[in-house]
């Protein structure tokens, strides 16, 4: 009889223990996070999705495209710099003006015609030296801005791409441990309400019950020391995303 009064008080301390150690009242997706029976990876889209997100969201990453644009446009707009010392022009005007003209359409001949005024139409171009030989370098230097824009960008992705991976590996090896930690924790909880049962009656000796209650503090502290190591993981990870992961999880949801 006693053994089955045994078994049924480790299963009534079974079904007790199985909500979560560190229960937090909250959001219901954060509270998922911050549950020790689930596992994280099972809760968040994959690596590569997280990390577009991420890229998305990362304001260097943001400022580096916006600078790269800005190189683009400098580029177009050096190309065509030496255009500014061509004018065209367009306009009436008083006064004598000196040109030289053809006097008779039919007998074409040369000569210098004095016209008092009119419509004057043309084209003034005035480059220099330096305009016409330094264009191609300026345009060169325009072109490199834009390619070192390109691989600091890529560089920034790059370092994105590790930090997210370092505290993803963290934040699910924490996720692992919590989960094991909250199984000891609740197995030893289990274990000393059996075993004061077991002193009360006289089946263990005093020092048996005091080792089991030594045990089960010592999972307690382990529990709630990977707790911490977990959360500070998650929180890390959710800095280097941008984005809260409850956030996340329902945009999966929804999904």
């Amino acid at each position: 009889m006693k053994k089955y009064i045994t078994w049924i008080v480790l299963l009534i301390g079974i079904i007790c223990i199985t909500l979560p150690a560190n229960a937090q009242a909250g959001d219901p997706t954060e509270e998922l996070l911050l549950n020790p029976k689930i596992d994280i990876e099972l809760l968040l889209p994959s690596l590569d999705s997280l990390y577009e997100i991420a890229k998305s969201i990362n304001p260097t990453l943001k400022q580096e495209a916006a600078a790269m644009r800005a190189n683009q446009w400098n580029e177009r707009y050096t190309r065509w710099i030496w255009a500014q010392n061509v004018n065209v022009f367009y306009n009436y005007s008083f006064g004598s003006l000196p040109f030289f003209a053809y006097t008779d359409p039919l007998a074409p001949q040369t000569g210098l015609v004095q016209v008092q005024s009119g419509f004057r139409a043309g084209v003034n171009i005035q480059l220099s030296v330096y305009d016409v030989l330094g264009n191609k370098g300026r345009v060169n230097e325009s072109k490199e801005k834009v390619i070192v824009q390109k691989y600091k960008r890529d560089a920034e992705a790059m370092e994105l791409r590790i930090k997210l991976n370092s505290f993803y590996a963290d934040m699910v090896g924490y996720n692992r441990l919590y989960k094991g930690r909250n199984e000891d924790y609740t197995m030893q909880m289990v274990a000393c309400q059996v075993a004061e049962k077991e002193y009360r009656e006289g089946s263990i000796h005093f020092s048996e019950y005091a080792r089991q209650k030594n045990v089960l503090a010592n999972a307690e502290a382990a529990y709630h020391e990977s707790f911490r190591f977990y959360y500070g993981a998650l929180k890390q990870f959710e800095a280097i995303l941008g984005l809260p992961l409850h956030k996340v999880i329902l945009k999966q949801t929804k999904k």
